[in-house]
């Protein structure tokens, strides 16, 4: 399980909140100050830290087993899988985009065409390295255009 995938899954869950805090995912009752904190990278429930005398004051026993299912998960994935996925668009003009120029590369279905900002498809390294295969003699162009799609 990824970390935003753990994330969204408890804070899904009424009355349960998450966030990432300084390589934490820190948890606990929902609008209320998180009662634990569990490292990216931790692999069992020792180094999950906790603030809490007793958790049935804060959730009923079906919520207890969700939790702790879900802690189980994500302890049993591998941490390279917990992180997710960084995606990349083709920039073709490092130019301000408040111009209103379409200076982004997308393909579509072997058509290469500008775009966008907004409208630019959005890679995956391995959906740049499938490009590359199909046209061998656009890598160091699609190199050089690479940006990484910083999330908001």
């Amino acid at each position: 399980m990824k970390i935003d995938e753990f994330i969204k899954k408890v804070n899904d869950r009424d009355g349960m909140g998450a966030e990432e805090v300084h390589k934490l995912i820190v948890f606990g009752p929902e609008h209320h100050r998180p009662i634990y904190q569990m490292p990216f990278d931790a692999t069992n429930f020792i180094e999950i830290d906790t603030w809490a005398t007793s958790n049935s004051l804060y959730w009923k026993k079906p919520d207890r087993e969700y939790l702790s299912a879900l802690i189980e998960e994500f302890l049993h994935t591998p941490i390279k899988e917990r992180f997710p996925e960084k995606k990349y668009r083709l920039r073709w003009i490092d130019d301000n985009d408040d111009y209103g120029f379409a200076n982004y590369f997308d393909c579509y279905h072997g058509k290469w065409s500008l775009v966008f900002k907004e409208d630019a498809k959005q890679y995956t390294q391995q959906g740049l390295d499938e490009l590359k295969k199909i046209n061998p003699h656009l890598a160091p162009a699609i190199d050089a255009m690479k940006e990484l799609v910083e999330e908001d």
